[in-house]
């Protein structure tokens, strides 16, 4: 009996390519494992109509752990089957802090990703997939609007290539009580319930399909990896992972831009 019958991939950094794409490396590594019996699921810190658009690239399974644990998400409805959102208070408190640092940020309700116009024009200088373009609502003030509407709130995500504004950000996001920051990226942050992960959220989807965490592989690269990689029986830290990715984990693969996934799962199918 094979004792991994799981494995979770990352996206961003991890199954992705350098250039956000998935390879037919990977989509062949992947097939070769759900052939063998074993899930292939997507953990990720994208919000459910990106994450659905890659996990249908790759043919990954139908359940996924998005927007970093805080939501679970169908692949094939295009939707969230559980979510953790953040208590309302603290998450007007934080996206107006983001507001105010005048950062570019996303803002994940549910199936909808609300931004700014400013935010607009900054993500889609980068961002044209087709899950962005769906789920994007545009409105004046996020800050306002979750407040005016009160909004459920799974995930606030920031970006800026200004580390002294990314510092300043984080040291006023952690004296709001009922939010966690992590990152995933050296110029992002992402803000969600402090009950929500991605390693909770993975136990919750591999106990919807009759499996354990102590089955469970699982490859990341990046802090908000952690959690799930200190939670499954085999964390497997990209190439280019952090040193504190690296240092969790069991093994190392090669690099998003050297097909590492695929080399991981190959490794685990030959076990």
């Amino acid at each position: 009996m094979r004792e991994i019958d799981l494995i979770a991939l990352d996206l961003d950094g991890t199954a992705l390519s350098p250039g956000n794409v998935v390879s037919d490396e990977t989509r062949r590594a992947v097939a070769r494992a759900r052939a063998a019996g074993l899930h292939v699921v997507v953990a990720t810190g994208r919000i459910c109509g990106e994450a659905r658009e890659f996990a249908l690239q790759m043919g990954a399974d139908d359940l996924m752990v998005t927007s970093g644990g805080a939501t679970l998400s169908s692949a094939k409805y295009g939707n969230c089957t559980m979510r953790i959102s953040m208590p309302w208070e603290p998450a007007v408190r934080a996206a107006a802090v983001v507001e105010r640092v005048g950062m570019t940020a996303m803002v994940y309700a549910g199936e909808t990703l609300l931004i700014t116009p400013y935010d607009d024009l900054e993500f889609g200088k980068y961002k044209s997939n087709e899950g962005y373009l769906a789920v994007k609502q545009v409105v004046p003030s996020v800050a306002e609007h979750i407040a005016n509407e009160h909004l459920s709130i799974d995930k606030i995500f920031v970006r800026s290539r200004d580390n002294f504004m990314l510092r300043n950000a984080r040291e006023q996001l952690t004296q709001i009580p009922g939010v966690r920051v992590m990152s995933s990226a050296s110029d992002n942050l992402e803000i969600i319930s402090p009950i929500a992960d991605k390693g909770m959220a993975l136990g919750m989807l591999c106990r919807m399909l009759g499996t354990g965490l102590s089955r469970a592989a699982a490859i990341g690269d990046s802090e908000n990896d952690l959690e799930m990689l200190r939670a499954v029986a085999l964390p497997i830290a990209m190439g280019n992972a952090t040193d504190a990715v690296k240092a969790a984990c069991r093994r190392t693969t090669k690099t998003n831009a050297e097909e590492g996934v695929a080399a991981a799962i190959e490794r685990i199918l030959a076990e």
